[in-house]
């Protein structure tokens, strides 16, 4: 009889790990699609490219500055110098001739063509950067697709949202369902808490096992995940080589994410969990205990 009890107590913990584990995992995806859109994001915000028309005239030294000047700037992620015989050259191979041919000077100026850092390509800094970039002396113009990249923010923005919003609901029916395997766990030993509580034990010394008992649920659920997900990143990595645009398998952040999420998360929630499950045992009387 002993074993048999020792048995179903430990199926019944074992499955509340499965439970649990499994939710994590799905926690874990959710952070990681939500690593990869903003990894594609950047990737995008990245590659517009601001062209900086320079003075007709200007020194060559004068041409380094403006360079050194624009590398100097923290906001700026790559800066590349055209000259205009260069802009001419790659004018005639998109054209498929050389337009020098019928003209005796190059119209084209020298120019620099720089791209920016993701999180500076917000709507309301661009106006600030190009109010700066214009003061550089040397610089008579700047130029960027200005509707496309108010069109993509705007657009980031809202899709941004909807992935929060849908993280914020993944996370609640996370813990809805991790709640309630916990509740089933400590439902088998109602009796036993409304026996302690009869002779005097304090509601503390009570809950103490339990949450014991849900910290090492959460620890052993987290790294049951946690190994999971390694599996699947490794797999991604063994299937494809052209995943790199969207996650970078070498990047520690997107382990530290994930499994942070994981971690804090399973460890957290089993222990709120926990807590809620055995107050609310705590709080009724033996007689109503019948009536579960």
């Amino acid at each position: 009889m002993a074993k048999s009890v020792k048995y179903i107590l430990f199926n019944s913990k074992l499955t509340t790990v499965v439970s649990v584990s499994m939710v994590l995992v799905l926690l874990g995806i959710t952070t990681i699609v939500l690593l990869m859109s903003k990894n594609l994001t950047d990737h995008v915000r990245e590659n517009f490219i601001f062209k900086l028309t320079l003075k007709e005239g200007i020194t060559q030294k004068t041409i380094d500055a403006v360079g050194d000047t624009l590398r100097a700037k923290p906001y700026i992620k790559e800066v590349n110098y055209v000259s205009k015989e260069l802009a001419v050259q790659k004018f005639a191979e998109e054209l498929g001739e050389d337009p020098m041919e019928s003209l005796d000077v190059n119209p084209l100026p020298n120019t620099y063509e720089v791209s920016l850092k993701a999180a500076q390509l917000a709507a309301d800094s661009l106006k600030n950067i190009e109010d700066e970039l214009i003061q550089i002396k040397g610089i008579t113009e700047v130029d960027y697709p200005h509707n496309l990249v108010e069109t993509f923010s705007r657009n980031v923005r809202a899709v941004s949202a909807v992935f929060l919003f849908m993280a914020g609901v993944l996370l609640v029916i996370s813990f809805a369902l991790i709640n309630n395997t916990i509740r089933l766990l400590i439902y088998s030993d109602r009796f036993l808490i409304q026996t302690m509580k009869q002779v005097g034990a304090t509601r503390n010394f009570i809950r103490k096992p339990y949450m014991k008992q849900g910290l090492i649920i959460g620890l052993i659920a987290s790294g049951i995940a946690i190994v999971i997900i390694l599996l699947m990143l490794f797999c991604m990595g063994d299937l494809t080589s052209d995943i790199s645009l969207f996650i970078d398998l070498q990047d520690t952040t997107l382990y530290l994410a994930t499994f942070g999420v994981i971690l804090v998360s399973g460890i957290l929630i089993t222990e709120l969990s926990t807590y809620l499950a055995v107050n609310k045992y705590l709080r009724q009387s033996l007689n109503t205990m019948y009536l579960i």
